[in-house]
C-alpha cells in the first residue's frame, strides 16, 4: 500500500502551538485508537518479586508486591538509585536472563512473563538519541508494528496518526538525524503509541522538552490512555506534570516499595521525605528556596566603564548559525551579552539555541555575520579564530552531555586538566582541586572514574571543570537537564557563587524554575532573526512528501524535473548492486585495453542518467586519479615484456607489451569505478535493507541490525566532532594530533558501547525478534525500470568484449 498523503506537514520548530493546537493534535488520535489493540489495558501483578544484577551482592529490588488494574494510571516516585529503572525494565521484560542477574518471586503482564508480552508493553526511556532506530521518521515509527506483524495496509495510517498525536510535524521521509532532542522524544513516543500497547511505560518522558513540548506530550499521553484504556506507569521527578492524570502513586526507596496509594494521601504522609530525596512536588517554589540572586553591587567584579561597549562582553551582529552553510539553522541574529550578568536563552525545541551557544563559545564558525568577544585583559575578536589555549580562562562551555567533557580517568585528574593547561604548577593545582571537590561534595569520589558517577554528579563535575579555569564567560547548555530537586539546588548555588565572583553566565535552558532563579536577563531566541530554511527548500520538501505518498520512496522535485538525468533513482537499490556486478565482472575475463576502453566510453555516455553532478563525480573519483596511474606505472615497469623494448633499467623494462598491459589496467580500473559511482551514489540504507530482505530474502534480524548499526556509525562522526569541541573548550584542543586522537578514540569507544546497549534495549522493547512473521511497511520489488537497468548493464560488457574479439585484441587473463 502506498504511503498516505501527509499534506502540509511543516517543521515543528516553525510553530509554537498553544493549548488549542495541543487539543487539536490530541483530537486526531481517533484513527490511531481504532487501529490500536482495542479493549482494556494490561494487568500487572507482582508477588515477592525482586532482581539482583549479576556481580552485585545487594538486590536492586526485593519483595515487591503489586497489583495494577487494567487502565490504572500510576506515578512512580523515588530518589536516584532507588530501583525505579529496575522496576520499569522488569515490567518491559528487558532485564535479561540468568547471565545478567537473578530474579525472585513472580512478575506478570496479563498473566504472562513480560518478555512474552511483546507488543502489549511500550517503553519510553529518557535518552531521546538512544531511542531512534532507523534513518527516516516514518520508518522509525513503523519499526515496532513491522516487528509485531501488523498488516501493511494498517501501518501507514497509524504512523501518521501517531506523529500527529505527539505534535511532530515533519515529513515521513525526514532524516531522524536532523531532529532536535525534543523532537526525537516525540518520535520515540509516537513509535510506541503506534504499536497500541496495553501497558505504557514512560521513564521521565518530558525531561528534554520545552514547556510547550511538555504540555503536548502530557496531553497526547492523556488522550491515548483515555481512548485506548491503556494502563499507564510513569516515572518522573516532577509530580505536578502528571498529578492530574494519575490515580495512584508508588514510592520506591532502598530497593523496596515504601508507599503506595492515592496521590494526595501519599504526599500528605511522605511529602517531606520525598522532597528531601529530590522529588519535585506540586507548588514547590524551588527558585525561591534557592534564595535571591546576588545583587550586581555585591558581585566581585570591577565597576564597568560608562560606555555601553565596555559593558558588553559578547556581541553577535547579523549572525547566521548552523553546521552546514547550505542549511543554516537561524539567520539575522543581533544580540549583546552584558558583562557580569546571568543571561538565560530560551525558545522552542529546534530554534537553534545549542547551535547559537556553540557559535558564541567559538566552537562552531559563523556561517555569516560576526561574533565578537571582548575580555577584561584586552583580548577582542571572533573566538572561533582563537586557539584552544587562548580560549582558556576567557570563554568556556558546559555541554548538555557531560561525558563529552571528560578526558581523565579520575575525578581529581579531571579537575586538574584546565589549571594544568593554563600553566599552573602541581603545588598550585592540588589545593585548587581539593577546594572544588569539597565545594561539590565529591571529595569521597576523587579517585573514581568520571564515567561511573551518577547523572547529578556528572553534571556538577562538568560545571566544575569549566569553573576551575576561572573563565570570564561561561556558557551552559541545559545545565539542569535530568536533575532532581537536590542536585538542581546544588547547581544553582554553585553557579550563583561563580556569578558573585564576576563570571558572566549564559545558560541555554527550558527550565522555568532555573530562569526564575538565574535570569538577570532572559532572551527568547525564537524572537531573534529568522529560521534558516528558505522558501525553496520548503517547496522542495512539499514535493518530496507528495512523492512519498505516491510511491513509498521519496524523490525531490528537482530530480523529477531533470527527466532522464535522474532516471537511475527510480530503480531498486538491490537492482543497482546486481547491475554493477553484471556490468563489471565480465570485464575481468580480459586484460586488453580495447574492451576496457569501449566499456568506459559507454559508461561515461550513460553516467548522466545516474543524476550524479559533475562536481560530486569528480570528488568521488579523486582516489581513482591516484590509484589508476600508480597501477599503470607498476604494470608498465614490471609487466611481462614483449615486442619492442623502449627502456630498460635493472628489473624495470618498458616494452610494447608492458605498455599495452599498463593502458589496459588503467582503463579497466576506470571502467570498474565509474559505474560504481553512478550506481551506488545516494543509495538509501533503509531502501537497501528492504530490498535485501524482500527481494533476496535475507534474514530480517541481521539486515535490521545492520541498518541500526549504519545509523550508529553516522552518530559516531557527530560524537567525534562534539568531542573535538569539548577538548577545545577545555584548553587542550591544541595538543598533538596523536594524543588528541588517542583521547578521542577512547571516549568515542565508551560512547559507542553505551549507545549500542541502549539501542539494543530500544529495539527489543519494540518487538525486535518477536515470534511470528514480520511485515514490511515499504514494499520493495523489481519493476520495469530495474529490468531496463539490468539489460543496459549486461549490454556494456557484451558490447565491449564483442568489439575486442572482432578487432582481434581480446586477451584472456592468464594467457
Amino acid at each position: 500500500m502506498p504511503l498516505p498523503p501527509v499534506g502540509g506537514r511543516a517543521s515543528l520548530s516553525d510553530t509554537r502551538p498553544g493549548d488549542e493546537a495541543v487539543d487539536a493534535s490530541a483530537q486526531r488520535l481517533s484513527s490511531l485508537d481504532a487501529s490500536a489493540a482495542p479493549g482494556e489495558g494490561a494487568r500487572v501483578r507482582a508477588r515477592g518479586w525482586g532482581w539482583r544484577h549479576a556481580g552485585r551482592k545487594r538486590a536492586a529490588l526485593s519483595g515487591v508486591d503489586l497489583d495494577i488494574a487494567p487502565g490504572e494510571r500510576v506515578l512512580v516516585l523515588g530518589p536516584s538509585g532507588s530501583g525505579k529503572s529496575t522496576l520499569m525494565g522488569g515490567l518491559a521484560g528487558l532485564l535479561g536472563g540468568a547471565e545478567e542477574g537473578e530474579a525472585t518471586g513472580t512478575l506478570t503482564v496479563d498473566g504472562v512473563a513480560p518478555e512474552r508480552a511483546r507488543g502489549r508493553v511500550g517503553l519510553l526511556m529518557q535518552d531521546p538519541e538512544a531511542q531512534v532506530v532507523l534513518a527516516r521518521v516514518g520508518d522509525d515509527v513503523a519499526f515496532g508494528m513491522e516487528n509485531l506483524g501488523v498488516a501493511r495496509a494498517d501501518i501507514w495510517p497509524r504512523v501518521s496518526d501517531a506523529l500527529d498525536a505527539v505534535g511532530l510535524d515533519v515529513a515521513l521521509d525526514h532524516p531522524t538525524t536532523q531532529l532536535s532532542g525534543g523532537q526525537k522524544q516525540r518520535l520515540a513516543l509516537a513509535s510506541i503509541l503506534a504499536m497500541g500497547p496495553g501497558l505504557l511505560l514512560l521513564d521521565e518522558p518530558t525531561a528534554n522538552l520545552d514547556p510547550v513540548g511538555v504540555a503536548e506530550v502530557r496531553r497526547a499521553v492523556e488522550s491515548v490512555v483515555e481512548r485506548t484504556g491503556a494502563t499507564l506507569v510513569v516515572v518522573e521527578h516532577r509530580v505536578d506534570v502528571w498529578a492530574s492524570l494519575v490515580d495512584r502513586v508508588i514510592v520506591v526507596a532502598d530497593g523496596a516499595i515504601a508507599a503506595d496509594g492515592p496521590l494526595d494521601e501519599v504526599l500528605k504522609q511522605r511529602g517531606r521525605e520525598l522532597r528531601d530525596c529530590g522529588i519535585w512536588l506540586p507548588g514547590d517554589d524551588v527558585a525561591a528556596q534557592a534564595g535571591p540572586l546576588p545583587s550586581p553591587e555585591s558581585r566581585d567584579r570591577e565597576a564597568p566603564p560608562p560606555s555601553a561597549a565596555a559593558r558588553t562582553i559578547a556581541r553577535a551582529n547579523d549572525l547566521t548559525i548552523g553546521y552546514d552553510p547550505a542549511a543554516p539553522v537561524r539567520r539575522g541574529i543581533d544580540v549583546s551579552i552584558e558583562r557580569g550578568v546571568s543571561t538565560c536563552i530560551v525558545g522552542a525545541n529546534g530554534a537553534g539555541k545549542s547551535t547559537f551557544a556553540l557559535t558564541l563559545a567559538g566552537l562552531l564558525p559563523p556561517i555569516a555575520g560576526a561574533v565578537e568577544i571582548a575580555t577584561a585583559d584586552g583580548e577582542r575578536g571572533d573566538p572561533h579564530a582563537w586557539t584552544s589555549r587562548r580560549l582558556l580562562g576567557r570563554v568556556s562551555m558546559v555541554f548538555q552531555e557531560p561525558e563529552y567533557q571528560f578526558l581523565a580517568s579520575t575525578v581529581a585528574d579531571e579537575l586538574a586538566i584546565g589549571p594544568r593547561a593554563a600553566g599552573l604548577n602541581e603545588e598550585e593545582i592540588g589545593p585548587l582541586v581539593e577546594e572544588h571537590l569539597e565545594a561539590l561534595g565529591l571529595s569521597a569520589l576523587a579517585r573514581a572514574n568520571p564515567m561511573t558517577l551518577s547523572g547529578g554528579e556528572k553534571r556538577r563535575l562538568s560545571v566544575a571543570t569549566a569553573l576551575i579555569s576561572a573563565p570570564e564567560l561561561l556558557i551552559l547548555d541545559e545545565p539542569t537537564f535530568g536533575q532532581d530537586r537536590g542536585t538542581w539546588l546544588g547547581l544553582v548555588r554553585l553557579l550563583r557563587g561563580a556569578l558573585a565572583r564576576g563570571v558572566t553566565l549564559v545558560s541555554i535552558t527550558h527550565d522555568p524554575a532555573f530562569v526564575a532563579a538565574m535570569g538577570d536577563r532572559v532572551i527568547d531566541l525564537g524572537e531573534l532573526g529568522r529560521r534558516g530554511a528558505s522558501k525553496d527548500s520548503g517547496d522542495e520538501a512539499d514535493a518530496s512528501r507528495a512523492d512519498n505518498a505516491r510511491g513509498g520512496r521519496a524523490e525531490s522535485a528537482k530530480t523529477r524535473r531533470s527527466g532522464l538525468r535522474g532516471l537511475l533513482r527510480h530503480t531498486n537499490p538491490v537492482a543497482r548492486v546486481l547491475a554493477l556486478l553484471v556490468a563489471t565482472t565480465p570485464l575481468l575475463a580480459s586484460i586488453d585495453p580495447v574492451s576496457a576502453g569501449v566499456a568506459l566510453a559507454l559508461e561515461l555516455v550513460l553516467l548522466p542518467l545516474s543524476g550524479v553532478s559533475l562536481r560530486s563525480f569528480a570528488l568521488k573519483a579523486t582516489p581513482l586519479l591516484v590509484a589508476a596511474p600508480l597501477a599503470a606505472l607498476s604494470m608498465l615497469l614490471y609487466g611481462a615484456p614483449g615486442g619492442r623494448v623502449f627502456w630498460e633499467c635493472g628489473p624495470a623494462v618498458v616494452s610494447e607489451h608492458s605498455a599495452w598491459l599498463a593502458l589496459g589496467i588503467a582503463l579497466r580500473m576506470c571502467a570498474m569505478v565509474v559505474p560504481a559511482i553512478g550506481l551506488l551514489d545516494r543509495i538509501d540504507p533503509t531502501d537497501m535493507g528492504d530490498g535485501l530482505a524482500q527481494i533476496l530474502h535475507l534474514p530480517a534480524r541481521p539486515v535490521l541490525a545492520a541498518l541500526a548499526g549504519a545509523r550508529m556509525t553516522s552518530l559516531m562522526a557527530a560524537d567525534w566532532k562534539a568531542l573535538e569541541r569539548a577538548r577545545r573548550a577545555r584548553g587542550v584542543g591544541d595538543a598533538s594530533r596523536v594524543r588528541s586522537f588517542l583521547r578521542g578514540a577512547f571516549s568515542l569507544l565508551v560512547f559507542a558501547l553505551r549507545r549500542s546497549g541502549k539501542l539494543a534495549t530500544t529495539m527489543e522493547a519494540r518487538g525486535f525478534g518477536a515470534a511470528g512473521a514480520r511485515t514490511w511497511a515499504r514494499p520493495s520489488r523489481m519493476r520495469g525500470a530495474d529490468a531496463v537497468l539490468m539489460v543496459v548493464a549486461l549490454a556494456i560488457p557484451v558490447i565491449a568484449l564483442g568489439v575486442s574479439i572482432w578487432t582481434g585484441t581480446f586477451a584472456p587473463v592468464g594467457r
